[in-house]
């Protein structure tokens, strides 16, 4: 009798690559969809560019528990429009302040999603990742 995935304790981990975007260009990268249940813990974002904020002309990385498609839910976000990032350093997204919006269902869809106000940033390449533990 062996151990089964949903009985690791602790944090585990995913993530996915994010391709290079150009200003103002709307994109949304799935990240996983949950075999089980989960509590979120942190969501960290890895630019692989330095990113100069700007007050007007901004992106916003949401990570966003569509569940299976259809759901809106926002469960970390970070805007470029006071803050810059810095190249291979990673940032850590703040978290929903809703405890509901951090327990994905066995079955949801996370994605990292980006959108631009104004003209927006470029998106450089980078890395999202998402850690949980599975309840």
């Amino acid at each position: 009798m062996g151990t089964e995935f949903r009985e690791l304790r602790g944090d585990l981990t995913t993530a996915v690559p994010v391709p290079p975007t150009a200003a103002g260009t709307a994109v949304e990268v799935p990240i996983a969809r949950l075999p089980y249940a989960a509590q979120i813990t942190e969501v960290l974002w890895l630019p692989g560019a330095a990113i100069t904020a700007n007050a007007t002309n901004y992106f916003t990385l949401s990570v966003r528990n569509r569940q299976a498609g259809a759901g809106t839910v926002v469960m970390a976000s970070r805007a470029y429009s006071s803050v810059n990032g810095v190249a291979t350093t990673p940032e850590t997204l703040t978290l929903s302040g809703t405890a509901a919006d951090l327990q994905p269902a066995a079955g949801d869809v996370l994605t990292a999603h980006f959108t631009h106000a104004g003209t927006g940033l470029a998106i450089p390449a980078g890395l999202v990742q998402v850690r949980y533990r599975i309840r």
